[in-house]
């Protein structure tokens, strides 16, 4: 007999057993003998004798006893396995309910309710997302029933923890009996291997897709770093057919508004991707809403969604009184484009949590470590830092460097030799030059500058170099931001970077080459940035609490507000409408919009096919693979005990009652 408890707290109840008990030998123990001075009074005593007496006691102890513990045990919900009948292995199902499957697939994954079996048999039904009801049974009628309003969650990462969320019930609810898992999943290319534990009977059940090309959008992004009124731009848009056939004369739209703007014939082969180009220009500051949309059949990510303005102005800071900050403040200040900021040490690490844009420092000695720290910090949110040094640097700045600003395969080193170098032409391929000169300006007699070197490193991606060959200015990337170093100072020589004409395109540059791409947020149970416009000041998440709205759908999301942004998580289950624009309300303030689209991982459609999984798991007789009506069903629904308890706790509690009302009838008192 396998018992199990729907509410196993209420069995700490049954230490409550031990007042009846401690009751009785307090009451034996308060009984006193009776000395009669006259015999004639023995005439009326009851003849009952000791042993009996006692007998008669602890048997109607024990039928309190009794009625208790089954009131208590009523009380935890008792669900027996097979009782009387033998044990039962417990069946789970797992199903993956990723949104390729369901939305990329639905009609075989629809279909696959046909198969279910329609019977009381309990079962475990798991899903990627982890959910309390995952630990408690259902019947396969209720599986049945659930089916069809089964909501997505994304890909499952790693089907370990699948299966050892599968051990965790098990171990709880039916230990030592052997598991039945059934597991229900398209068997992706891009996952890896689910590994069953041998004392596991496991029953695979692919679902294959449809033999049909789909063609996604991979990233987006545009040849100048600042979209300016009236300025003509491209937007450059990758693509990539991630499905399981050549892409032949399909087609991919450019809206604006909701106006079709242009159409591209893609040719793909499977796997291939390709750049397209649109041509923009923006005349007002307006935001406006872009979509992408591909014809392929493969329809749930078939509309990419994003975002196109004019971004409001960049903030520019230096530091008050550093070398070159006059040469520096003639490329901002007079440009629609920045508000350019001179600011104090003190007033720069007071306020650095609330700032955010392009910060130029020379002299980071001034700096203590936890400053720097802070620093940081503050790039890897998505900002800018740029440091030009203007003196050698010892060992202690070097390390000081390396601890807080070292991104993976970079490092910084002191430069032994100061002297004077050559800087040579840019180099062609670098995408930062995009904006700046067209390929004709790249001309062998182009005349460039000279500069020492006063530090080194390995790693990044470098904008100039010298004639040596060693880096002049590299771009390095830590967290969501950017970190720019020079090696020399740039207004030191008399033909110096300040006085040549890429220094003004190439500052500019640097402040508005931002990594954080707001057009578009491609999220799905991960964390994503809001960030909040200029104008926003909040002291506290309370004070700005973010709302989503999404035509009649409306939540709040689990969220942070760090001063410049909220930090904000989508929920792990979501509804089939969940792409596309969302409106950002934050009380009194005006709405923001948020592009939203499924990611790339989901649409993938290549997947294993029922051969190559049954030779992956040849020679372990515990899996097989087949339909889903092939599947070997087992056991009984748990039967509910309650009401037997019940019916038990009353039944003693009423023998305990006529026994007392017969222990009063035989007693003197009671006799007529």
């Amino acid at each position: 007999m396998n018992i199990s408890f729907g509410q196993p707290l209420f069995l700490w109840g049954l230490f409550s057993i031990a007042v009846p008990i401690w009751l009785h030998f307090i009451n034996k123990k308060s009984t006193s003998t009776l000395f009669f001075s006259d015999i004639r009074v023995l005439k009326g005593s009851p003849t009952q004798g000791k042993g009996i007496r006692i007998l008669h006691d602890l048997v109607l102890l024990l039928f309190r006893i009794l009625a208790l513990v089954a009131l208590i045990l009523a009380f935890s919900q008792p669900k027996n396995v097979g009782f009387l009948k033998g044990n039962s292995s417990p069946t789970y199902l797992f199903v993956d309910n990723h949104v390729g499957l369901m939305e990329g697939n639905r009609t075989k994954f629809n279909a696959l309710a046909a198969e279910l079996p329609r019977s009381k048999k309990p079962v475990f039904l798991l899903l990627n997302s982890f959910q309390n009801a995952d630990f408690e049974f259902k019947t396969w009628n209720e599986v049945h029933d659930l089916w069809p309003s089964l909501k997505m969650s994304e890909r499952v990462g790693q089907s370990k923890s699948i299966i050892d969320r599968i051990g965790v019930i098990h171990a709880e609810q039916n230990a030592g009996s052997t598991p039945n898992l059934i597991w229900v999943s398209d068997f992706p290319r891009a996952s890896p291997w689910p590994s069953f534990p041998k004392d596991f009977e496991v029953h695979l059940v692919p679902i294959e897709g449809p033999l049909q090309a789909n063609i996604v959008v991979d990233s987006i992004s545009n040849n100048a770093s600042q979209i300016q009124s009236g300025r003509p731009f491209t937007l450059k848009v990758r693509i990539k057919n991630i499905g399981n056939l050549p892409a032949k004369d399909q087609k991919l739209s450019l809206y604006l508004d909701d106006f079709p703007i242009s159409t591209e014939k893609i040719n793909l082969n499977e796997g291939e991707t390709k750049w397209l180009d649109f041509g923009i220009s923006l005349s007002d500051k307006r935001e406006i809403k872009a979509k992408l949309i591909s014809d392929d059949k493969v329809l749930f990510d078939n509309v990419y969604s994003f975002l196109l303005e004019i971004p409001e102005s960049k903030d520019v800071y230096v530091l008050e009184g550093m070398s070159g900050e006059k040469y520096i403040s003639t490329v901002f200040l007079n440009d629609s484009l920045f508000d350019f900021h001179s600011v104090n040490r003190q007033s720069l690490l007071a306020n650095l949590s609330k700032m955010r844009g392009f910060l130029i420092l020379n002299d980071i000695n001034l700096f203590s470590f936890d400053a720097l720290k802070s620093i940081s910090n503050w790039v890897k949110m998505g900002n800018t830092f740029v440091f030009i040094p203007s003196a050698p640097l010892n060992s202690g700045i070097i390390n000081r460097l390396n601890s807080n600003f070292s991104s993976q395969g970079s490092s910084f080193k002191q430069e032994i030799s100061n002297r004077t170098l050559a800087v040579r032409l840019p180099i062609k391929r670098s995408p930062f030059f995009n904006s700046i000169l067209e390929q004709s300006s790249f001309k062998k007699n182009l005349e460039m500058f000279n500069s020492n070197s006063y530090i080194q490193w390995d790693g990044g991606v470098p904008i100039f170099e010298y004639v040596n060959g060693k880096p002049f200015l590299s771009q390095f990337t830590l967290g969501l931001g950017s970190m720019y170093v020079f090696s020399g100072d740039i207004a030191k020589e008399a033909d110096s970077f300040f006085k040549h004409g890429l220094f003004l395109p190439v500052f500019q540059e640097m402040a508005l080459n931002n990594g954080l791409n707001h057009w578009s947020t491609t999220v799905f149970s991960t964390k994503f940035e809001i960030v909040a416009p200029k104008e926003f000041k909040f002291n506290t998440s309370e004070n700005g609490l973010v709302t989503l709205v999404k035509g009649k759908q409306s939540w709040i999301p689990e969220q942070r507000w760090t001063g410049t942004q909220w930090i904000c998580a989508w929920p792990e289950l979501l509804d089939r409408n969940f792409s596309g624009f969302w409106q950002v309300k934050i009380r009194d303030k005006k709405a923001l919009n948020l592009a939203i689209n499924y990611p790339l991982k989901e649409s993938e459609m290549r997947s294993y096919s029922r051969e190559e999984i049954q030779n992956h798991y040849q020679g372990k007789p515990n899996i097989q693979v087949g339909a889903m009506k092939e599947v070997p069903f087992s056991g009984e629904a748990p039967s509910d005990l309650s009401f037997y308890f019940f019916m038990a706790s009353l039944c003693f509690f009423l023998i305990e009652m006529a026994m007392v009302f017969y222990s009063r009838k035989i007693t003197p008192e009671h006799r007529k």
